[in-house]
């Protein structure tokens, strides 16, 4: 009897062992395996038989997979943060790479110039060549701004397919996370912890926490259900996937709606909720402030040119520009075709007059801007430093929650991630440990060959 619970013993520290190995190549083989967390064997005495007498060896009580779902929980909340201001910070770079100031090229030299070729022309208002370089300035002008509103236009569009992509990621992530629930409770129905599920699951999570400001409950079952402005998107085995849904009312931009039922989807942050702030709010009012600045110069110069007159000293009532704001603004075709329709007088018959030139250049240094109390130059100095302080913040928070991310990721891969020196150990731990138990059974059966002996 006590030969027999001696072999079941060992048996059992055979198996128990092997399976202590079979943990610890796995830690080893996945060490550069994202999202991998190391799993440990437990082992556990088995109790005796009866109610007294020696134990019956070792047994593997479980295999637990080493996370701190606390850790989890912080890195998953602050990539909202970072994945929202990360977005931001992308669409402001651009908008700041489109204006390009401070520059030769850029829309306050072109105003400067435009405004100081009038006043060269008041000088000399019957030369063409000064009616030619009024004519060219202004052109430029027009250039720089309808270049300026393409881009910001470019900009939203490109946020908007950016919107596409990410909405398809996260209908993928929302069927992968469904699907691994589905195999995680089959899996953990038997007494198998489905680590190498969870994990999978856990990447998924982790990467839709970027895309979305999500929230999660976890089930005794192991099923994880995710929410999204308050209504699921996983919900058990379940998915509830988003709609792009063209709106004719904004550019046929997309609007997010929930499939089921076309409800609106209310995204707060992550790059989702970056990008819809940077397509239908902050773009949107930096195109308008543009629109404002060049829709005061356009009417400002019109208004001036229309009281003045042309070089016959007859015409007037000439506007020198055509169109209402940045998207559209251009110098009067007439005006381009005829430089004699320059109004540089402002008196009838008077060749050499350029006070009306003049009166154009003074505009320069008008306050017909923020009620009267700012120039052109004011004016936009303001969007500049509006622009380079949201980028400014933008990339200094993205940057804030990258660093704490980093962090956190840093201590997750220490309680988490496989330690090479550690397997090491474990691995000559248990291999001692199999020696040992096959020792032992060599030892029984050399005891069962003499006392075989013995009674024959």
């Amino acid at each position: 009897m006590a030969i027999s619970i001696g072999l079941n013993s060992a048996v059992r520290s055979l198996l128990a062992h092997q399976e202590a190995m079979d943990a610890v190549t796995h830690n080893i083989s996945n060490v550069n395996t994202p999202g991998f967390s190391r799993q440990r064997i437990h082992l556990a005495a088995v109790a005796p038989a009866g109610s007294a007498g020696v134990g019956q060896g070792v047994q593997v009580l479980s295999v637990e997979r080493v996370r701190d779902m606390f850790v989890d929980f912080q890195i998953r909340t602050q990539s909202h943060a970072a994945g929202d201001y990360s977005a931001r910070a992308d669409s402001l770079s651009l908008v700041e790479l489109a204006f390009g100031e401070p520059s030769d090229n850029g829309l306050r030299a072109v105003m400067g110039q435009f405004f100081n070729a009038w006043r060269d022309l008041a000088n000399a208002p019957e030369h063409s060549a000064a009616r030619s370089a009024v004519v060219q300035s202004g052109q430029s002008l027009a250039f720089v701004a309808q270049r300026l509103a393409t881009s910001m236009a470019d900009i939203r569009a490109d946020a908007n397919t950016r919107l596409e992509a990410s909405i398809g990621e996260i209908n993928d992530l929302s069927k992968q996370i469904a699907q691994l629930n589905q195999r995680i409770i089959e899996v953990r129905a038997t007494v198998d912890p489905a680590s190498d599920l969870s994990d999978q699951r856990d990447l998924a999570l982790d990467r839709l926490a970027q895309l979305t400001d999500m929230r999660t409950i976890e089930h005794e079952d192991g099923h994880i259900d995710v929410f999204v402005g308050g209504r699921a998107l996983v919900q058990g085995v379940k998915s509830s996937a988003i709609n792009l849904v063209p709106d004719t009312t904004n550019q046929n931009f997309y609007d997010l709606q929930w499939a089921s039922d076309g409800t609106e989807v209310q995204f707060q942050s992550g790059e989702v909720g970056g990008l819809l702030h940077q397509r239908d709010v902050d773009l949107p009012a930096r195109m308008a402030d543009l629109n404002t600045l060049i829709s005061q110069v356009i009417a400002d110069v019109n208004a001036v040119h229309a009281t003045g007159y042309a070089l016959d000293g007859v015409t007037t009532g000439t506007a020198f520009f055509t169109g209402t704001d940045a998207t559209d603004i251009a110098v009067n075709a007439a005006v381009e075709a005829n430089l004699g329709l320059v109004a540089a007088a402002t008196a009838t018959g008077a060749t050499g007059d350029g006070s009306g030139a003049l009166a154009i250049s003074d505009l320069q240094r008008a306050t017909n801007l923020t009620g009267g109390s700012q120039t052109y130059e004011a004016y936009f100095n303001g969007m500049l430093t509006r622009l380079g302080v949201s980028v400014r913040d933008a990339s200094g928070i993205a940057a804030a929650q990258g660093a704490t991310i980093a962090h956190l990721e840093q201590l997750r891969s220490s309680v988490s991630g496989v330690s090479l020196d550690e397997e090491m150990v474990a691995m000559v731990q248990f291999q001692k440990g199999y020696e040992a138990a096959a020792k032992v059974i060599s030892t029984i059966d050399e005891m069962l060959d003499q006392l075989m002996a013995m009674i024959g």
